[in-house]
């Protein structure tokens, strides 16, 4: 499998991963949008899980466990933007979950990391950090406690991931049941709860599926990944996502303060080059 062939696909699922967020930020009913996206994984993926093997039981526990941390995800992504810009929450969540999965890594995985790569990665997350600092007045504490909560959940599910993705029989048997089981517990919600999919008129089935074909897209990509480069590498170059975010919080969501988020943007693309060039 070629590398540069993984690596633009990893790009394009950071865009992907930049509009998903867009569109959950700008929604009146996030909770609703991330029910249509479980539907969309439900109907694309389940018919795709007779095309592979079942996973074993060690796989089903990873995947029961990553299910789990993913809906706390998913929850603290809603609260989280609801009390801070997408370009401010979505920088501290990214650079800390990065950060994380690079040093846990080195530490407890048998990674394959350098000392230039690890740099690389530290530029990437130095760069995320100035993104969310560069134009932050004040402390903004709920925003920033919950990105800090959604970086150790983001950490958490990649890791286990990774993990699972490399450990089954079949790659593809791990990313489908993943993804066609990964919404269930957040649809459940959207179903039964008063400002979920019940609250008439306060979302777009458009805006939805279009949600869920970005997040599908993006993840799966993702774990695909995960199967040829180190899991901290594919983290670190899908931050690339944060340079898409500020721009779709400046031209489309009129953030204010986005614009100049845009120059630490250097960082994270010159941090991105120096991975590029290791995993080569």
């Amino acid at each position: 499998m070629s590398v540069n062939f993984i690596f633009i696909l990893i790009l394009f699922s950071a865009l992907c991963h930049a509009v998903w967020s867009g569109l959950i930020k700008n929604s009146n009913n996030p909770l609703s949008l991330m029910g249509i996206t479980s539907i969309m994984e439900l109907v694309i993926f389940i018919p795709l899980t007779f095309t592979v093997p079942l996973p074993t039981l060690e796989i089903w526990y990873l995947l029961i466990a990553t299910i789990m941390v993913h809906v706390l995800y998913r929850l603290n992504v809603i609260y989280s933007y609801k009390f801070g810009d997408l370009s401010y929450v979505y920088p501290i969540a990214r650079g800390g979950s990065s950060l994380l999965i690079a040093i846990i890594s080195l530490l407890f995985l048998s990674s394959s990391i350098n000392l230039i790569g690890f740099g690389g990665i530290l530029i990437v997350c130095l760069g995320l950090f100035l993104i969310s600092y560069s134009s932050k007045i004040k402390l903004n504490k709920p925003a920033f406690f919950l990105a800090i909560s959604t970086a150790l959940l983001i950490t958490a599910y990649t890791l286990i991931d990774g993990i699972g993705v490399r450990k089954s029989e079949n790659g593809f048997s791990y990313i489908f049941w993943l993804i066609a089981l990964n919404g269930v517990p957040i649809l459940i919600i959207a179903i039964f709860s008063k400002n979920g999919l019940r609250k008439k008129n306060s979302y777009s089935f458009k805006s939805g599926i279009a949600a869920g074909i970005f997040a599908t897209l993006s993840y799966s990509i993702v774990v695909w990944g995960m199967q040829y480069i180190e899991i901290a590498y594919v983290s670190s170059i899908r931050e690339v996502s944060i340079i898409f975010a500020a721009i779709i919080g400046m031209i489309f969501l009129k953030e204010i303060n986005a614009l100049k988020r845009i120059t630490p943007s250097i960082l994270i693309v010159a941090g991105i080059s120096i991975v590029y060039f290791q995993i080569l």
